[in-house]
């Protein structure tokens, strides 16, 4: 199987998106700051370009590279290695619209998990599937699809859950902004879940997110 791994953004106090997330609120009912460090805006009334739409921006890792151009670097590397995206339904619900026709993946195939079935199609260049089978099917059609390069796990939080319980990701990238949203989606609820023990392996301050990174440590 591919190397598969995580990349999720959430604030200090552990949230995902505010409350009220739908199809006109996709992050939640004031929950843009929860992602301003992919689609936010610049200093003064400048507009920052989304990095996310342009994965070619980057530093290479420049070590005097400032806390804005981190940003950007951490959101082209999303797509340096990967061939193929997994996500959950709502999270391609409330980004069906924002993404319109605009090549938001790159031409990656994306899989969503869920169980209302639906035709393939393509838009953006980027074939979309429905898997109703869990997310260890969708992880394995990715996997295949990708042809040996890194499938990425977008969300949300209950398919990240869902993947990690089902020991099937390798890497966990955290995209960590501070701020306290008091409530709304929960990356990690307060119920019980299987002890998952992670290794460290970097850390990137930017202007408005600190990045991390750690490797998921499997049993003997």
């Amino acid at each position: 199987m591919s190397h598969v791994f995580l990349e999720m953004t959430m604030t200090v106090d552990g949230f995902t998106a505010a409350p009220g997330v739908s199809i006109e609120h996709p992050l939640g009912i004031e929950g843009e700051r929860v992602h301003e460090w992919l689609f936010g805006t610049g200093t003064g009334d400048q507009p920052r370009e989304r990095a996310m739409f342009n994965p070619g921006y980057g530093t290479d890792g420049a070590a005097d590279a400032a806390p804005d151009e981190i940003d950007r670097s951490v959101a082209a590397r999303m797509f340096d290695t990967t061939g193929a995206f997994v996500m959950g339904r709502r999270t391609f619900d409330v980004g069906e619209g924002p993404w319109g026709d605009e090549s938001t993946f790159e031409g990656r195939p994306c899989f969503v998990v869920t169980n209302r079935p639906r035709e393939p199609f393509v838009r953006g260049g980027s074939h979309f599937e429905f898997v109703t089978g869990g997310v260890a099917e969708a992880v394995a059609r990715a996997s295949e699809a990708a042809h040996a390069a890194s499938v990425c796990i977008l969300g949300g939080a209950d398919v990240a859950r869902q993947a990690l319980a089902a020991e099937l990701v390798a890497e966990v990238r955290l995209h960590l902004v501070p701020v306290l949203l008091g409530e709304g989606s929960r990356l990690f609820p307060e119920e019980r879940t299987e002890r998952v023990e992670l290794e460290p392996l970097g850390v990137e301050q930017g202007a408005r997110a600190t990045h991390l990174r750690y490797r998921v440590v499997r049993g003997d």
